[in-house]
């Protein structure tokens, strides 16, 4: 029996693309997450999300912008819509980055739930719902792996 993780699946014009539901994010060129992200990433990718950072389906739904329902809803269904996508890849980026520079991933997730004062005392899980508070969350990351006091 295949593995879910190595299947391919259809995207919305009829294509097919694989997805690795744990394989590092962080290392895709933005070509392909551009492609990705436009024909709609594979669904496990909130499992995912959700297992890293150890996070309610509550706390996700916040996280990614959407209705607790809408969440469930997402869960039964194949693709997520792009702008879904857009948004879960990030989360998914960041934590892949996260887990790089605090040496695993059990610490990315510690570290996205303590307030941050780069981040202006919020949590980085706060600060990356949006794509200007993303990269604030990764600067702050480049700056502690680059031995930057923050």
């Amino acid at each position: 029996m295949s593995n879910k993780k190595d299947q391919t699946y259809p995207t919305r014009t009829g294509e097919e693309h694989s997805f690795k539901a744990e394989e590092p994010f962080i290392s895709w060129d933005l070509a392909k997450a551009a492609s990705v992200v436009h024909t709609g990433i594979h669904t496990t990718i909130l499992q995912t999300i959700q297992n890293r950072l150890n996070i309610s389906r509550l706390e996700l739904s916040e996280l990614l912008l959407v209705s607790p329902r809408t969440l469930d809803r997402r869960k039964k269904e194949e693709l997520l819509p792009a702008d879904e996508s857009e948004r879960s890849y990030r989360v998914a980026r960041l934590t892949d980055l996260a887990a790089e520079v605090t040496g695993s991933m059990e610490k990315a997730s510690e570290w996205f739930k303590k307030s941050n004062y780069a981040l202006g005392n919020k949590t980085p899980l706060e600060m990356m719902r949006t794509e200007p508070g993303a990269r604030l969350v990764e600067r702050t990351l480049n700056q502690i792996r680059h031995g930057i006091p923050v």
